[in-house]
C-alpha cells in the first residue's frame, strides 16, 4: 500500500502541522485521509479520528468507512461498525470514524486527545467546529501531533480565506506555492496574522513561544494525478464535464474563486442593449 505520485505522496511527505488537500473531484482525497495513519499503526499509543460532517457521509458507497475497510482488513485491522465505528490494529493503535452534524457537537469531544485529527470535507464544517477540535490535538504516544483535511474548492466558505495564500487571483492554485509552509498566530481581536517563517512571527510576538505557532499547507490534487481512477473508470471525467459551468469549473477545474452569480459571460458585455431590453 503506497501513495500514488504526485500530491499523495507530497502530502505524506509534508512536515505541516495542518494540511489542506484537494481541490478536483477524484483526486484522491479520501484515500489520503485513510491511508495516512497505516504509517502510525505499529504505536500502541497512536489514536487517530476522522471526521465526517454526517454519519451517512462516513458510509455512503465509496466513502471514508468502505475505503477504510479496503486498506486496514489487510493490515490486520479489527473494524467494528455501529455506534463504534473504528479500526484497531494488532498493536493497539486506533483510528476512529465520527460526526459533527451539528455544531454543539464539538463538545463531546472534551477530554479526549488524538494524534491525528482529520476532516473529509472541510468546507462542510464551520470554522469554530475545526479550530474547537485543535484543541483536541495532542498526545503522549511519542509522535508531534498533527492535521489533515481534504476539501473541494467553495467559494464562499471560511476555507476559501483561510488557503487565500495559495490561490491566485484566477482561484487555481499558485503552482509555486504548493506544499510551501506558511505559519499564523490568532491576534487578540480574533483575526489571524500570517508569515513566512516562525521567526517573523517570534520578532512580532515574543510572548508567543515558537512550538505555539502552527504551521499550514495547501496541496492541490487533480483528477488527472489519480492513475488508479482514471484507469479504473475512464468515464468519469466525461461526468464532470456534463456538469453546469459552475459547478464543472470547481469540481472539474479546482477553482476557489467561482460562485453562483460570479461569472460574467463576455458575450454579455459586448452586446448593446436597447430601452426594449
Amino acid at each position: 500500500i503506497r501513495p500514488q505520485p504526485g500530491p499523495q505522496t507530497a502530502a505524506l511527505k509534508s512536515k505541516a502541522d495542518i494540511l489542506i488537500f484537494g481541490g478536483q473531484a477524484g483526486g484522491g482525497k479520501t484515500w489520503l485521509l485513510c491511508g495516512e495513519p497505516l504509517r502510525r499503526i505499529h504505536n500502541p499509543g497512536y489514536r487517530a479520528v476522522i471526521f465526517r460532517r454526517t454519519y451517512p457521509q462516513i458510509m455512503g458507497g465509496g466513502g471514508l468507512w468502505e475505503e477504510a475497510n479496503g486498506l486496514y482488513r489487510p493490515a490486520g485491522a479489527k473494524m467494528r461498525e455501529g455506534s463504534d465505528l473504528d479500526a484497531t490494529f494488532k498493536s493497539g493503535a486506533n483510528v476512529r470514524f465520527r460526526q459533527l452534524q451539528y455544531e454543539n457537537t464539538k463538545y463531546e469531544y472534551q477530554g479526549h486527545q488524538y494524534a491525528n485529527i482529520s476532516f473529509d470535507e472541510l468546507t462542510h464544517f464551520t470554522e469554530s467546529q475545526f479550530f474547537y477540535l485543535l484543541s483536541r490535538n495532542r498526545s503522549t504516544c511519542g509522535i508531534k501531533p498533527y492535521i489533515r483535511a481534504t476539501c473541494n474548492p467553495d467559494a464562499g466558505s471560511w476555507v476559501a480565506q483561510f488557503i487565500a495564500w495559495w490561490i491566485g487571483e484566477d482561484g487555481y492554485p499558485i503552482a509555486s506555492r504548493t506544499g510551501v509552509l506558511r505559519y499564523f498566530v490568532r491576534r487578540e481581536d480574533d483575526t489571524l496574522h500570517w508569515a513566512d517563517s516562525r521567526e517573523e512571527l517570534q520578532a512580532e510576538y515574543p510572548h508567543i513561544p515558537g512550538e505555539q505557532i502552527l504551521s499550514v499547507t495547501f496541496v492541490p490534487a487533480t483528477l488527472d494525478d489519480n492513475k488508479i481512477l482514471m484507469e479504473k473508470d475512464p468515464g468519469y471525467k466525461a461526468k464532470l464535464m456534463s456538469m453546469p459551468r459552475i459547478e464543472r469549473m470547481r469540481l472539474l477545474g479546482g477553482n476557489w474563486r467561482v460562485s453562483e452569480g460570479a461569472i460574467i459571460d463576455t458575450e454579455w458585455l459586448s452586446r448593446k442593449f436597447s430601452i426594449e431590453d
